[in-house]
């Protein structure tokens, strides 16, 4: 594989390009995650668990 990238003959420009895409994701991402509040991070790993949060368009019983 990286010979392949090593020797490219101009017409292989999307390997490259799609390689930066997939970094430059991930290095967002984790940005993204490290500078994230506590707040909120507490915030979201309870919504799948409370039950007393209720959406506008969600009847009440």
């Amino acid at each position: 594989m990286f010979k392949q990238i090593t020797d490219l003959s101009g017409n292989e420009w999307y390997l490259i390009a799609s390689l930066w895409i997939f970094l430059l994701f991930f290095i967002i991402v984790g940005i993204r995650l490290f500078r994230m509040r506590k707040a909120d991070i507490d915030y979201m790993k309870g919504i799948p668990m409370d039950d007393e949060a209720t959406s506008d368009d969600e009847p009440v019983n």
